[in-house]
């Protein structure tokens, strides 16, 4: 498997072998929920995603599932309650659809997945107000005046366990608990979420994870099935480690990722991949 097609759960294999997926090794899983037609339909790349997965992974929130939907309410609604109901999932990360238009659904179905009524936050209504009257001082607006659509981006599900602030844009990030989960509903915009994510979320909420230890190995010119029967008996002594191949058949070049709660176990298990192939003729250079 190439390595930029790694986002979702596989089968053992090949691919991505190991008894423990990377999500299974931290006391703590994050669930990404990408929302928004242009991401189903191909016209805008997820980049959100991509980021957070990274972020997640050095905090020691590792991601179990990354999932992109449409802007449908009942779309968004099922695949909410099923994060939710995920025994496995601590944290949950929603982005996209808060916007000022009348396809931004987002926080209507946070509130029906939740079970909780939309109501206008008072402080997130008076910094849109603020933002829109500097934007008209400004002469980036012809109105001084909020309008619904500004509104809309105010209204959100109620009894948030905190409201971000946002100073890149106007729709804030929100906190939600439920189900014993932490969920975290951040816009679309990248700068925005980043923002966010970065300068607020972060230090607040995220700071008790441990990160697992990354090593790895390159190979140039190797054959990846060479490496079935190692990975496959590393995979029985070292289920606390997940070893994965991913080859790059633009660089001609196969990383053989190693990843684990214990620094000790993931350098012999690298160690153990630097001998082994070796003794085949195949030499590694250490990432």
């Amino acid at each position: 498997m190439r390595d930029d097609e790694a986002t979702g759960p596989l089968t053992p294999g090949l691919g991505r072998m190991g008894s423990k997926d990377p999500a299974g090794i931290s006391r703590y899983n994050s669930a990404i929920v990408a929302i928004g037609d242009e991401l189903v339909g191909g016209f805008t790349l997820d980049s959100n995603s991509h980021w957070l997965a990274e972020r997640l992974r050095l905090l020691g929130y590792p991601v179990k599932r990354i999932t992109a939907i449409r802007d449908r309410p009942e779309e968004i609604v099922e695949q909410l309650r099923r994060e939710l109901s995920d025994p496995e999932v601590t944290h949950v990360f929603v982005s996209g659809g808060l916007g000022p238009t009348p396809d931004d659904r987002t926080f209507a179905s946070v509130a029906q997945a939740l079970g909780r009524e939309q109501v206008i936050w008072e402080e997130t209504r008076a910094r849109i107000e603020r933002r829109v009257r500097r934007m008209h001082e400004a002469g980036l607006l012809e109105s001084p005046d909020v309008t619904e659509g500004n509104l809309r981006m105010a209204r959100i599900p109620a009894e948030p366990a905190h409201v971000f602030k946002n100073r890149r844009g106007m729709a804030p990030g929100v906190m939600y608990e439920a189900d014993g989960k932490s969920i975290f509903v951040l816009p679309g915009v990248p700068l925005e979420m980043k923002g966010i994510f970065t300068e607020e979320l972060e230090p607040q909420f995220l700071s008790g994870g441990s990160a697992a230890t990354v090593r790895e190995l390159r190979f140039t010119f190797a054959v990846e099935a060479r490496f079935y029967p190692l990975m496959r008996e590393l995979e029985e002594k070292y289920p606390d480690v997940s070893v994965g191949s991913y080859p790059n058949f633009e660089t001609k070049e196969l990383v053989i990722r190693c990843l684990g709660k214990d620094p000790k176990r993931v350098d012999e298990v690298i160690e153990v991949i630097r001998r082994r192939s070796a003794e085949l003729g195949m030499t590694g250079e250490a990432r």
